[in-house]
């Protein structure tokens, strides 16, 4: 059997080409696309954040001198720069600003917001915590407890047992309460005192009660 010649081999390559040619320029320029296309996405969401964490800077400066500008900025932020974790960061902010404001069921709202779309564990969790202390300075005590049902981290048990605590107190389920804040004393590695002064507080009005 004859050695194939370099004219055979040419034949062979533009052959194969012919068939597969334009599979291949396809395919390059299909990765060439997604390569560009993936610069181009990070590109866009590094100068999302960069923007965002300069209206965040901006919020947190006009927050005590100017606080309708201040909530302007968070609002913007909420609505188009989703994506950055300074849109919960200033819902958050905007939740104490109503809060401050007597606004409750604003708070209540920009909390909300906040634990349905925050992917962050720890916002999440001081969104509930935050949003118990609402409900409960609504009066809401039964919805505050619900709120805080399900598993706590080590860090937030303090503060969350304390609020079952205040709230057991608003329901006047005082047996509750005083457990609460026995847990919450456990948690609190030593910084305790305001804790015993309500705990306290409890048995002092039980035994005026039963005078």
């Amino acid at each position: 059997m004859s050695q194939p010649t370099d004219e055979d081999r040419i034949e062979a390559i533009k052959k194969w080409w012919s068939e597969n040619g334009t599979a291949v320029i396809l395919g390059l320029l299909l990765g060439i696309g997604s390569l560009v296309g993936w610069r181009m996405w990070t590109g866009y969401v590094e100068n999302q954040s960069i923007q965002a964490s300069e209206i965040y800077l901006s919020m947190q400066g006009l927050a005590r001198m100017d606080a309708e500008a201040a909530s302007e900025q968070g609002q913007m932020l909420k609505e188009d720069f989703q994506g950055t974790p300074y849109a919960t960061l200033a819902a958050l902010d905007l939740a104490r600003m109503a809060a401050e404001a007597e606004d409750l069921e604003g708070a209540e709202a920009h909390l909300r917001w906040v634990m349905d779309r925050t992917r962050y564990d720890d916002q999440k969790h001081l969104a509930r915590a935050r949003l118990a202390r609402v409900l409960i300075a609504d009066g809401r005590y039964q919805d505050a407890l619900d709120t805080l049902d399900g598993e706590i981290p080590e860090g937030f048990l303090a503060l969350v047992e304390e609020l079952r605590g205040d709230a057991h107190r608003g329901l006047d389920e005082p047996t509750e309460a005083r457990a609460a804040y026995d847990r919450a004393i456990l948690a609190s590695a030593g910084v305790a005192d305001y804790l015993r002064m309500k705990r306290d507080d409890l048995s002092e009005a039980d035994a005026t009660g039963a005078q």
